[in-house]
Formats: C-alpha cells, structure tokens, sequence
C-alpha cells in the first residue's frame, strides 16, 4: 500500500532523502520565473538549469539533476499548446513506472512548470494516484526471486507539495479505492472472479457503509419474477446466478433515484455458439459492467454524494453443459416479451434485458444507465477510445456526454435507428436475440435493450466493450467509473 502524502505548506527546502520528480514543458525551461523553483534547494535549482541550458533537451522524457542535495527527475511534458486534463491526467500516470525505474522507496512531485491555479495539476495529481494501481497478487516464484534480487525496494510514499484542497485529497483516495476494486475483479482469473465470488466481494466493500441496502435475489426469487433471461444464461454453470441490488438513497425523499446496471458475466465460452479459442482469451473482462458499476456505486457512497442512486447487477457464467441453453429455445423474460434464442453468444443483452426491467418495476427511477461490454462491433464502430453511447432521451445522453469530457473519458452517440428494428422480428416468439443479416452490431445491441425499456423512463445504452480492458497491457482499464460519479454528482 503506497501512502499518499499532501503537504498543506511549502517546505524550507526538501528532505536530503526524497527525490523530487519536477514536472516542466519544453518551451518553458528558459523563460519560467522563480516561484516554480520554490520547493528546490539553491543547489538543486543550478542543478535543473544547467540540464535547461543544454542544446539537447527533449521533448519528453525524464533526466535526472543531481547536486549533492536529492535527486531532481525532470519530467518533460512536451509542449504546452494542445496539453490539457487528460494530458495532464496520462502524464501522471506515468510517475509510478518513473519511481519503479529507479527503485525510490519514497519520491516527492513538484508542481515544476504547472501553476497550481491550472486545472492541470489537479489532473496531474489524478493520474500519479490513479497510475500506482498495479495488480500483482497472481506473479509467481521468478517475480518473487527477481524482489529479492533488486533489495525489495518498492514505492511506498509519494509527498504532494503545495497540495492545498484537503477535501481533493480525499476525493483521489476515494476514487482510487473505487477504480482499484473495479480493476481488480475484471483482472482476478475467472476461476476466482465467479458469481459467488462477485457477490462476496460486493458484500465485502458494501459492509458497515452507513445508508446502503444490499439484497441478492436467489434463483427461487427469479422464477417467481419470469427472469428468463439471466436463468437461461446461468444455467449451464454448477455457479448460479446472483442478482444483486444495491440502494443508497442519500438525496432528496421526494426524489426518484438514478439507476445504474452492469452486465456480470464472469466468464464467457459463447456458450453452445462456442467462440474460437484466440477470442475466448480475455472473456474475463465479460463482467466489466458489472465491476464499473460496483467501482461507481462504492465511490459515490464514500463521498456521500446526496443523491438517491441504485445499482442492479445481474450476476452469471455463459458455460458449456448438458444443461445450456439452446439456439432455437424460446425465453420468456420478466417483463413478459418472448426472446428466440438464435445465439448463445449474445448473451449480455439477455441478462441486461431482465435487470432493466426489474431497476425501472421496482424503482421507477428518473434515469437509467447500464454499462456493458456487449458487442466486438464496438471498437470496430469507435475505436478503443471512445464508449459507445445509445439513448432515448437527449436531455440524459448529454449529461453523460458533459461528465465523460469533464473526466476524460470520451464518450460517442450511436443512433438508435428504428428502421433496423425489423432485423429483429422472430416467427415464432416477440423477438430474437441476435439478427443474422444487420450488421451494425452495436446499434443492433442497444435496439434489442429498447425493448426492455418503457417510453417513460429516460434510458442510456453504453457499450464499454472498446474501453473496458487494454489489450497492449492485458489489464483493465477502470474507465467510465469517475464518469458515472460525475454524473450522478451533477444530474
């Protein structure tokens, strides 16, 4: 666990100890007046200007100063037209790999050449927290030898100077806390990361957290109530599927609450319409909704946003056995519509469809939003930078949009166009699941929920199957967690 330090005032001069990672931009190494030297001893400042007076500076990139004092790493962040919060967010990203480099057991980060009244020293304070999550609880014996060999020198506390706003510091740990937990169980091996295992963990983080009601509805339950979607999903798995309902109804009485859904499929083969092997690689990340909404629902409970917001999370495993569902079966869902199974591989919508029903019966809530990785289609549609955003209502999409600018986390609308809702039709029961011949996959995703959704409530499709996880690093990315928090906190 690394400690975060925010220091209320301006050392004398640093520890002779603590290295000082100094941010600056290229242009401004000639030009940039004393205040952003303040925290370096004399020695340390002709130290950073010597290496600002050599003709090869780069553009980005780190040097280290050194002067007899601590070390200085000056980060370069390139130059300064066209930088803005993510960049500044992505730049502090990187300070935990900078600390790993040198084997530091404690560094200090310097506002350098950004203004403490910039927007972007905050962001840049984001990205140091946020960039320290690193998931290594399954590293084996070689990991453990290679510690061994470099002393066991890890990062263990990182001093922000002239971090002012205690209330931010609070905020990034209750934000980091959220976007490690999201992390991590997209991350955790599906074997571990089941639906038992997804529901002790939702418990877990939900424990002792004043004002929150969790329920988890059994598979009896979900009988009761036609959910035959999730339990023709779950039902190859010796795993049954969870539903867990989450409240926290911190806002106004009268008020009706924001509902949050996420798709949890902790595993998925593509059931009976087996996917090829180089795609079932990585189908952990199948329950990312599900986890984002979690991450999401956690954060906005530590920060006691005074909003009444529920999450519902239909928990399952898309497996192989005697007891699969079938192309060809027929689903009677809990709002009463009939699903032709046509494939066993679009099964998340199934899932979403029941726990869309159940969030607007139950709570008749103002706005809903559910977060899933639906379709390949969707990188295809917007590259892995960007959600894939379908909603009914212009007044909501456009709040979501003004949160994912306000965090960095674009977000794009797909129409939902009703004359590819024909596509859909099946002959013998309201619907199918998957058409054969429409091939805007993630519109056709998003059409398929519509019909889950009544005309009353304001509803948002997002489609995090371009974001959820990285596939350079293999690791997932939190992305949409501090967007929902921004919205809910705003909307």
């Amino acid at each position: 666990m690394i400690d975060f330090i925010f220091s209320l005032s301006i050392p004398s001069s640093p520890s002779s100890k603590t290295p000082i990672l100094f941010p600056f931009f290229e242009e401004e190494t000639q030009n940039k007046g004393r205040k952003a030297f303040i925290p370096l001893s004399r020695a340390q400042k002709r130290a950073v200007r010597n290496v600002f007076q050599e003709k090869s500076i780069p553009q980005s990139g780190v040097i280290p100063a050194f002067s007899g004092d601590a070390p200085v790493l000056i980060f370069f962040l390139g130059k300064r037209k066209g930088f803005d919060e993510r960049s500044a967010r992505e730049a502090g990203e990187k300070v935990f790999s900078i600390a790993k480099q040198y084997r530091f057991e404690e560094i200090a980060v310097a506002p350098g050449g950004i203004s403490t009244s910039e927007s972007f020293w905050d962001a840049f304070c984001e990205g140091v927290i946020f960039g320290t999550y690193d998931f290594k609880s399954y590293k084996g014996k070689k990991y453990q030898e290679s510690q061994k060999e470099s002393g066991g020198k890890e990062l263990q506390k990182i001093t922000f100077l002239r971090a002012e706003n205690a209330q931010k510091q609070s905020e990034l740990q209750f934000l980091f806390q959220s976007l490690s937990l999201t992390k991590d169980l997209i991350n955790t091996p599906p074997s571990i990361a089941n639906p038992s295992f997804f529901e002790q963990k939702a418990l877990e983080e939900m424990k002792g957290k004043k004002g929150v009601k969790i329920e988890i509805l059994s598979v009896e339950s979900l009988k009761k109530l036609s959910a035959g979607g999730i339990l023709g999903v779950g039902q190859a798995s010796d795993e049954k599927p969870r539903f867990i309902v989450l409240e926290f109804l911190n806002g106004k009485k009268e008020e009706k609450p924001i509902a949050m859904i996420g798709k949890g499929i902790t595993y998925d083969t593509g059931g009976l319409s087996l996917k090829p092997s180089n795609s079932m690689v990585g189908m952990k990340q199948d329950l990312s909704g599900a986890a984002t909404v979690l991450g999401a629902f956690l954060a906005i409970v530590l920060l006691k946003v005074p909003k009444n917001v529920i999450a519902v999370l239909p928990i399952a495993e898309n497996l192989l056995s005697r007891d699969s569902y079938k192309p060809d079966d027929v689903l009677t869902m809990m709002n009463g519509k009939t699903v032709e199974v046509t494939n066993t591989d679009a099964e998340g919508r199934l899932i979403l469809a029941d726990a869309l029903t159940y969030a607007e019966q139950t709570y008749q809530p103002r706005a809903m939003i559910d977060l899933a990785t639906l379709t390949g289609a969707c990188a295809y549609a917007v590259g892995d930078d960007f959600t894939a955003g379908l909603s009914t209502d212009e007044k909501l999409f456009s709040a979501l949009k003004k949160a994912s600018e306000k965090t960095g986390e674009p977000l794009w609308e797909l129409p939902l166009h009703a004359r590819y809702e024909k596509a859909l039709e099946s002959p013998i029961a309201d619907l199918v699941n998957s058409a054969k011949k429409l091939k805007p996959g993630t519109i056709e995703g998003g059409l398929f929920l519509k019909n889950f959704v009544t005309d009353k409530t304001p509803w948002c499709h997002l489609d995090i199957a371009s974001v959820a996880f990285d596939d350079g690093t293999q690791m997932a990315t939190g992305r949409n967690v501090r967007m929902l928090v921004d919205f809910c906190k705003n909307f």
